[in-house]
């Protein structure tokens, strides 16, 4: 009995899966080419689970329009789960790595603490990341192209925004 509800479980999962990858598939279609966002790309080989889509924002693109107005923006038209990652931050802005002492005091004093500015990449990506759920149905098609249409509405007024 376990075995079969441990299978069933499984192979729902998979059509989960299956579903994301579709719908990311999709999304990925749709923001293609739209001018201020870039869908970052899979590697050969990767097969994700699609928690979430990363996109890079390119505020060059859009007249130096800052990523936290655009954010706004979206969430103005309702799409709500547009997220700009918080938890997901490069670990030299966590207060661990900052400043280590209060959180551990036996923390040897020497340890090295990292700062703004110390990994110049991952800041640059982070400032730079908007992301969206990868829904997993057919169903949530309508809801996808909802929030495609948001984007492009953002992105079409624009410059109302700067």
């Amino acid at each position: 009995m376990a075995a079969a509800l441990a299978h069933d479980q499984l192979g729902r999962l998979d059509g989960y899966l299956a579903g994301r990858a579709e719908i990311a598939r999709h999304l990925g279609e749709r923001f293609a080419g739209m001018p201020g966002l870039d869908v970052i790309p899979m590697p050969f080989g990767v097969i994700p689970s699609w928690y979430g889509l990363t996109l890079t924002y390119r505020p060059e693109e859009l007249g130096g329009l800052g990523i936290e107005r655009f954010h706004q923006a979206l969430l103005a038209e309702g799409a709500a789960e547009f997220d700009r990652p918080g938890s997901t931050c490069p670990m030299n802005r966590l207060p661990l790595y900052r400043q280590p002492g209060p959180l551990f005091p036996g923390h040897p004093r020497s340890h090295r603490r990292y700062e703004e500015g110390d990994f110049p990449v991952a800041e640059h990506t982070h400032r730079h990341t908007i992301k969206l759920p990868v829904w997993h149905c057919d169903e949530d098609l309508p809801l996808v192209e909802q929030y495609v249409r948001a984007a492009r509405k953002v992105i079409d007024h624009h410059k109302e925004l700067l």
